[in-house]
């Protein structure tokens, strides 16, 4: 269930700041990657808390699954929706 939770605060990460900033994609996984590697060293430093390369990895599975939710949206979404509005202004 932690890993669940490390997946979805990494999406929300990526779509909010993919919606701020709209960064390129490299530098935004970049940067994430970094804060998750930077968050499990700090909690590898803590004596009632420890590090898990599983949760560094469940961090970045949520990256890429915002970006693959965002290449589905551009690619199939968005695209039948600019189709129909060609349509409708062409008639």
């Amino acid at each position: 269930m932690d890993k669940v939770g490390h997946l979805g605060s990494f999406f929300c990460l990526a779509l909010l700041t993919h919606l701020a900033f709209e960064p390129k994609w490299y530098s935004l996984a970049g940067i994430l990657a970094g804060y998750a590697l930077f968050i499990e060293l700090v909690q590898s430093r803590l004596p009632y808390r420890s590090a898990s390369s599983a949760d560094f990895v469940a961090d970045m599975v949520g990256v890429l699954l915002f970006y693959f939710g965002l290449w589905l949206y551009r690619r199939y979404i968005k695209a039948s929706l600019l189709n129909k509005i060609g349509a409708k202004t062409q008639s």
